[in-house]
């Protein structure tokens, strides 16, 4: 599925709460780690996240930052689920990936071939309620996003396309 430029500006914009850099750490991010499921987004969240001691449930990464070739975070995790997804566009076989990775014993890595960033969208729209994704805002910090009705409500529009997918 491909984006229209005026969707990916509107997907640009913090969907949650953005901690600036500095304000990211454990002391801050605990009230939001007792959920039942965390998800990370994007490599250098990922990083944070394990270097803090928090263990996403689910890690979305692609091997890369800011399209720049690095290192992949540390290792931990019990499985990889790997798949394709271009950049711009979510894929049917990264969708398929995150639901293999809802099922699955965690922690769970989903390697992606391509760019994780939109994966996010496939996040809230498939995540049960009260899970909460982090992600990174190039340049800016860490955006923490309780997955509800309210959170999914912002992107509407974009989650009703990805749904017609799952169709």
């Amino acid at each position: 599925m491909q984006f229209s430029s005026e969707e990916l500006q509107i997907l640009k914009k913090p969907v949650g709460v953005l901690l600036k850099n500095e304000q990211v750490n454990l002391h801050y991010l605990s009230q939001y780690i007792n959920s039942e499921l965390i998800i990370s987004v994007g490599d250098a969240t990922t990083d944070k996240l394990l270097e803090l001691g928090v263990v996403p449930a689910i890690q979305i990464v692609d091997g890369k930052e800011r399209r720049i070739e690095r290192d992949f975070p540390l290792e931990n995790y019990s499985k990889i689920i790997k798949c394709s997804n271009p950049a711009g566009t979510i894929s049917t076989e990264a969708v398929n990936a995150f639901r293999k990775a809802l099922t699955s014993k965690k922690p769970v890595r989903i390697v992606v071939n391509g760019e994780e960033d939109l994966i996010g969208i496939v996040v809230l729209t498939l995540a049960p309620d009260n899970s909460v994704m982090f992600y990174g805002q190039p340049l800016e910090g860490l955006v923490i996003v309780k997955i509800n009705s309210e959170a999914r409500s912002k992107l509407k529009e974009v989650i009703n396309k990805i749904t017609s997918l799952l169709n």
